[in-house]
């Protein structure tokens, strides 16, 4: 341990208003520098390295002339290869079998050779962890579509489902809304089958030569659900979902390659057809993620509409608007250059630009500063006024008039509880009064579920069953209460006064229902536990609860135990096991400013955390550069285990907004 950050000196120093302005003002700076003429902000994502897989696959399966992009993505994945030849779920990470093949796949797409040095590596890491037969079932679907796998090896959703009634388990409104987006395209694929020939096999990626014919599913990956509703978990112990949903599975196979009459087939294409086609953007984006922009305009293509087509021209723009050159990340550390280009899965300038702001006020700009009136006239800008699938199972009449917002640019159909308690929040700390907010709360107690927390997207979305099919090997399916948005959520109600409203306490309940036994609470939208127990502890605190409480004091004594030597806090992706207790990992600036903004949040007045507060101030410091913090680590969670994300805002809004709260509690504590 570095014992030299604990003297007297160092521990009084810190806390002494004034000394942290040099910190803030310099990550003030940064985010000034980066804020847009119309007042928002936009951080690049770094992301899987599938994303570019994947675009090089859809370049070929539609068959556009798009030779320089394909060179530029694929240089990307040479980049991003590690030592062994594999490539990782994220930065630092072990090799991720499936993201190996689809990496290599995508490079013999563009035209690598598989006796290239790089190429042989890449086969052999592959077939050290088993080879495609144990890759995820998106690898096998894109397999499948270049005839490098069979169908009857590919868990099956047929087209049908859509006509499933309203009431039943599997309702396609029961799937969450990025399942949906990407689901309901993707039976059209599976129903037409069409695919893109190859002239080579992948035969060196398989161990042995009975492997290649093995059709078995990979393994799940264990995940923690244990903050799932316990009546789920009650219902498992009893019945055999694996089996039941293996054999019905079978049946659908069956029904796909040995029945030649399907009565009512054509009827779920065309609902098919016409869901995607009504749920396409005036901007031509599908949810605003590429999964499901990419998957609709091959649909699409599948069904026969031209490729200048309105619907498709205008996909295939909004998916190059998800690209960005490499000189946007920090990475690989690289200087500027025209050889590589990455796609994002999304963009995120309302949640960068709802932060940044936030962040800045937390450090003592004020509000009336007309760069922040700038962006409070983007935010409001941003609103969606339309009706999306949400409406179907939430608490609000058609016809009431409602306000949210989404992450992106462009995601009208599915705006978000998150980003809608963001923005909220600080538009009323920019002068915006409940009146003009009341639209935008009827839509937040309207999705507020019978638990009493909040999910993402939609309201009691929340059919546990689906996340046992075999084509949900992810897990994710459903989009259900989460700690770390219903933190947020009353945040934002604490913010705007509204404590005292029926809401709240429940949303209190289920929050204290839900706090693990050693005191932390699970992050879904963040890596993991840190993420989550900052949004519980901070959500909890603003709408009164009391500092001395059990569940904060609780909370405060994980986020303790869990600093680093060098005065930081860190948490590593994979730390979403069964069971998980502890935040462990390579500490980063963003994850230790979520433990400082928990600490802020339960009272930091003894000596032990005064200590703790000072060290992590101190590793902030140390991990000063030019353009804000250092942090190539990745700390957001798209699906536990399977997908993660670096915001490049964390590093610099986070930061600012835990060291502000604590100056000012300094400040209030010393007066």
């Amino acid at each position: 341990m570095n014992t030299s950050l604990q003297t007297p000196e160092s521990k009084s120093q810190i806390l002494t208003p004034g000394h942290l302005e040099e910190l803030l003002s310099h990550l003030e700076a940064c985010l000034w520098q980066k804020q847009a003429v119309d007042g928002h902000w936009h951080y690049p994502l770094d992301d899987s390295v599938t994303m570019n897989a994947e675009y090089i696959f859809f370049l070929f399966w539609m068959n556009l002339d798009e030779k320089d992009l394909i060179q530029r993505l694929a240089n990307f994945l040479l980049q991003q290869q590690n030592e062994d030849g594999s490539w990782s779920l994220y930065y630092g990470g072990s090799p991720h079998l499936s993201s190996s093949v689809e990496a290599y796949l995508a490079l013999r797409l563009a035209g690598f050779s598989k006796e290239d040095p790089r190429m042989l590596k890449a086969a052999q890491a592959i077939r050290s962890e088993g080879g495609p037969p144990r890759s995820r079932v998106f690898t096998k679907i894109w397999l499948a579509l270049f005839e490098l796998h069979p169908w009857d090896g590919v868990p099956m959703i047929p087209p049908e489902i859509l006509l499933n009634p309203k009431g039943s388990p599997f309702h396609i409104l029961e799937f969450s809304y990025w399942s949906r987006s990407v689901i309901i395209p993707l039976t059209i694929l599976f129903h037409i089958k069409k695919t893109y020939g190859v002239n080579f096999d992948l035969s060196e990626l398989y161990p042995s030569k009975d492997s290649e014919q093995d059709l078995g599913y990979a393994p799940v990956i264990p995940v923690d659900e244990s903050w799932i509703h316990k009546s789920y978990q009650q219902s498992l112990q009893w019945i055999k979902w694996d089996s039941l949903f293996f054999g019905l599975n079978r049946a659908f196979n069956f029904y796909e390659t040995g029945l030649t009459v399907k009565p009512f087939r054509q009827l779920a294409v065309q609902k098919a057809k016409t869901w995607i086609l009504e749920h396409q953007d005036e901007s031509g984006d599908w949810g605003g993620i590429m999964p499901a922009i990419m998957n609709s305009l091959m649909a699409l293509r599948a069904l026969g509409e031209e490729l200048d087509s309105a619907p498709i021209a205008k996909g295939l723009q909004a998916l190059k608007r998800l690209c960005r050159g490499e000189s946007d990340s920090i990475r690989s550390h690289a200087h500027e250059s025209e050889e590589t280009v990455c796609l994002q899965s999304c963009v995120s300038p309302v949640w960068d630009t709802a932060l940044a702001t936030l962040a800045l006020l937390e450090s003592g700009v004020k509000p009336t500063d007309p760069r922040l009136q700038r962006a409070k006239s983007w935010l409001w800008s941003q609103r969606i006024t339309r009706k999306g699938d949400w409406i179907h199972k939430s608490l609000i009449s058609p016809h009431e008039p409602t306000a949210a917002w989404c992450f992106q640019y462009h995601n009208d159909f599915f705006p978000d509880l998150d980003d809608t308690a963001l923005v909220i929040f600080v538009l009323h700390r920019l002068g915006m009064g409940l009146e003009e907010l009341e639209p935008a709360l009827r839509f937040v107690f309207g999705m507020q579920n019978r638990d009493g927390g909040w999910g993402t997207f939609d309201r009691e979305n929340t059919q546990w069953i689906l996340n046992e099919i075999p084509f949900a090997d992810l897990r994710s399916l459903i989009d259900p209460s989460n700690p770390d948005v219903t933190g947020h959520l009353l945040e934002a109600l604490g913010g705007l006064g509204l404590s005292d409203r029926r809401e709240v306490r429940a949303a209190v309940k289920y929050l204290k229902s839900c706090q693990r036994p050693g005191g932390s609470w699970y992050g879904r939208w963040g890596v993991n536990l840190l993420y989550g127990t900052c949004a519980a502890t901070v959500g909890l605190r603003a709408v009164g609860e009391a500092q001395d409480s059990e569940c904060l004091q609780r909370a405060a004594e994980f986020v303790l135990k869990q600093q680093n030597p060098d005065g930081g806090w860190g948490e590593d992706c994979d730390n979403y096991l069964p069971e998980t207790q502890r935040a462990e990992g390579k500490s980063t600036p963003s994850q230790t400013a979520w433990a400082l903004m928990s600490l802020e949040a339960c009272g930091f007045q003894d000596r032990e955390r005064k200590e703790a507060v000072d060290r992590g101030i101190e590793f902030l410091k140390s991990r000063q550069i030019e353009d804000g913090l250092l942090e190539p680590e990745f700390t957001g969670t798209g699906f536990p285990r399977h997908f993660y994300l670096r915001y490049d805002g964390y590093r610099l809004y986070f930061p600012l907004i835990a060291l502000g709260r604590i100056q000012s509690s300094s400040n209030s504590s010393s007066s």
